[in-house]
C-alpha cells in the first residue's frame, strides 16, 4: 500500500496492501486486513466485531453484481439515483443491509429496483395523519368505507407478514390487504425512499439495516418532520432570497396506523415533495453522491472527464459548487440556529450546462433545531419530538461539519482528487476562501483558525453496531494552505 501525500492534504493510501514483518512482505486481500484491524480495534474498543466480515462480504457482493448492470447513456434523476454503486465512500460496508439474500436483490436500487407498492385499508379511528396546512390530506381511493390507505413497501409488507401483529390485524379485520396496485416505484439511493417520477417522494419504513441503522419511521419522527416543514418556513424564505437557486424540500405528510404496539413504528410514512416545479428552466438535478462515484453513471462520466481535464476548468467548477453549497447550510446554522446534515446522500445540485446553479436540501427527518437558539419552538413540540429535534449547540454543530466539511466537501474533494491529484491543494484553498467569505461565527472562525473539524468515527460506529446517533467524533484538521 502506497502512501500518497499530495501538497498540504491528508495522506491518502491507494493500491494493494501489504504487511511487512520479519520475514518479509505479504499481500493482503480484504479478509487478512481485517483480521489485522479486527486485532488493533479489539485492543482498544475491548470488543471484536463478529458481525463485520459478513457484512462486508455481502456489500461488495452487491457492488460486485451492479457493476455489471448496464446503464443508458442518457439518465433522468431516479436512474442517477440508482446509479450509486459504492455509496458512502468511506464506510466500511455502505451496501449491507439486513434480511433475506432475494428480498435484498429484489429491492437494490444499485440493481434498478422497481415495484408496486402494498396497500392496506386499515380501520378510521386506528390511523395517524399529520400534514403542513397547505397540503392535502392523503387520497381515499378504491377503500371501503370506514377504512383509510395506507401504503407499505412491498419488501416491508413481506417481513411484517413473517410476525404475529400483522396477520393478526388482518384476521380480525382491522386491516384489509389491498395488495399491490399503482405505478412502477423506483427505489432511490437510500432504498427506503421511493418515487414514480420527480413529482414526490414517499420515504416508507423498513426494518431493515441499512449502514448504521434500522431504517423505521417512528411516529414521533414522523412528526418532527412535519411540523420541521411548517416551522423552517421563514428559513425557506430567506435561504431562497439571499442564495438565489435554493431550495427547502419539504416533508408535506405523515401517516402510520396503530395495529399493534410494535406495529406503529414500523408502518410510518412521510410524504416529500418532489423536484418537479422547483428546477430552474434547463435546470438538470444531480444526487451530489453520484458525483463521487469511483464508477459513475455514463452521463455524470462525461462531465468530470470534462472538467477534470483542464485544471482551469476544474478550479472553476468547484468554486461555483462550493459557493452553492457551503455558505446556506452555515447561515442556516449561525443565523437561525437548524442543522442540516447535508452529507452527500441529503444534497441534491441542479446542473446547467455542466455548472452548478442551484441547490436542494433534502430529508427534514434528520434536521435538529439547537438547544440553546431554538427553546421556545422546541418548548411547543411534544416531548418525544422535542427530545429528537433539540439538540446542544456542540452537537448540532458536530453533524453541520461533520456532514458539510468532511463527508460533502471532503468527500468530492477526493473523488475529483483521484482524477486530477496534484489539484488537489488548490480545491482545498478554494473551500478556505468561500468559508473565509461566509459571515463569522464562532466555530467558523475556530476551523479558519486551524483549530480541527470534528469527523464522524463510520468505522467504530460499524464495528460497535451502534446507530448513527451514538457515533462518536475525532478531530480532523483540514488541509488548508498556510
Amino acid at each position: 500500500m502506497r502512501n500518497v501525500s499530495r501538497g498540504t492534504s491528508e495522506p491518502r493510501f491507494t493500491g494493494q496492501v501489504q504487511l511487512g514483518d520479519v520475514q518479509g512482505q505479504a499481500w493482503l486481500g480484504w479478509r487478512e486486513l481485517l483480521a489485522v484491524v479486527d486485532e488493533e480495534l479489539t485492543a482498544i474498543t475491548g470488543t471484536s466485531a463478529d458481525h463485520l466480515p459478513d457484512q462486508i462480504a455481502a456489500s461488495q457482493a452487491l457492488i460486485t453484481e451492479a457493476l455489471n448492470r448496464p446503464h443508458t447513456s442518457a439518465a433522468d434523476y431516479l436512474e442517477l439515483e440508482q446509479s450509486l454503486l459504492s455509496g458512502h465512500r468511506f464506510h466500511p460496508a455502505p451496501k449491507a443491509r439486513s434480511g433475506r439474500e432475494d428480498e435484498v436483490r429484489r429491492y437494490a436500487p444499485e440493481l434498478g429496483a422497481r415495484f408496486q407498492l402494498h396497500y392496506l385499508a386499515v380501520r378510521t379511528e386506528l390511523m395517524r395523519e399529520t400534514h403542513v396546512s397547505d397540503a392535502t390530506p392523503t387520497g381515499e381511493e378504491a377503500v371501503p368505507d370506514g377504512y383509510r390507505l395506507l401504503p407499505v413497501h412491498p419488501w416491508q409488507y413481506a417481513i411484517l407478514s413473517r410476525g404475529d401483529e400483522l396477520p393478526a390485524a388482518l384476521a380480525d379485520r382491522r386491516a384489509i390487504d389491498l395488495g399491490p396496485s399503482g405505478p412502477s416505484m423506483r427505489a432511490t439511493s437510500s432504498v427506503r425512499t421511493v418515487a414514480a417520477d420527480d413529482n414526490g417522494f414517499l420515504k416508507l419504513s423498513l426494518s431493515v439495516l441499512i449502514t448504521n441503522c434500522l431504517r423505521i419511521n417512528p411516529w414521533h419522527e414522523v412528526q418532527a418532520a412535519v411540523m420541521l416543514a411548517g416551522l423552517l418556513e421563514p428559513l425557506r424564505r430567506d435561504l431562497a432570497t439571499r442564495f438565489p437557486g435554493t431550495v427547502l424540500l419539504r416533508e408535506t405528510s405523515g401517516l402510520t396506523a396503530g395495529l399493534g404496539p410494535g406495529l406503529a413504528d414500523q408502518l410510518g410514512v412521510i410524504r416529500r415533495e418532489g423536484l418537479a416545479g422547483r428546477l430552474q428552466p434547463g435546470v438538470q438535478a444531480v444526487p451530489a453522491a453520484a458525483l463521487t462515484e469511483p464508477v459513475p453513471h455514463p452521463a455524470l462520466a462525461r462531465l468530470l472527464e470534462r472538467i477534470t481535464a483542464d485544471r482551469e476548468v476544474l478550479l472553476d467548477w468547484w468554486q461555483r459548487y462550493v459557493r452553492l453549497v457551503v455558505p446556506p447550510v452555515l447561515h442556516a446554522y449561525a443565523r437561525h440556529g437548524v442543522v442540516f446534515e447535508a452529507h452527500l446522500q441529503n444534497v441534491v445540485v441542479g446542473l446547467r450546462d455542466g455548472l452548478p446553479v442551484q441547490l436542494v436540501l433534502r430529508d427534514l427527518e434528520g434536521v435538529k433545531l439547537v438547544r440553546e437558539r431554538r427553546a421556545e419552538d422546541l418548548a411547543a413540540m411534544p416531548a418525544r419530538v422535542r427530545a429528537h429535534v433539540g439538540t446542544p449547540q456542540g452537537r448540532g454543530w458536530d453533524r453541520v461539519a461533520y456532514c458539510l466539511l468532511i463527508n460533502h466537501v471532503g468527500g468530492l474533494v477526493a473523488a475529483l482528487a483521484d482524477r486530477d491529484p496534484m489539484a488537489e491543494p488548490a480545491l482545498w484553498e478554494i473551500v478556505s476562501d468561500v468559508l473565509s467569505g461566509v459571515e463569522p461565527f464562532a466555530e467558523l472562525e475556530g476551523v479558519l483558525a486551524g483549530e480541527p473539524v470534528p469527523a464522524k468515527t463510520n468505522l467504530l460506529t460499524r464495528w460497535r453496531g451502534a446507530a448513527d446517533r451514538d457515533s462518536g467524533y475525532v478531530p480532523l484538521y483540514l488541509p488548508f494552505p498556510a
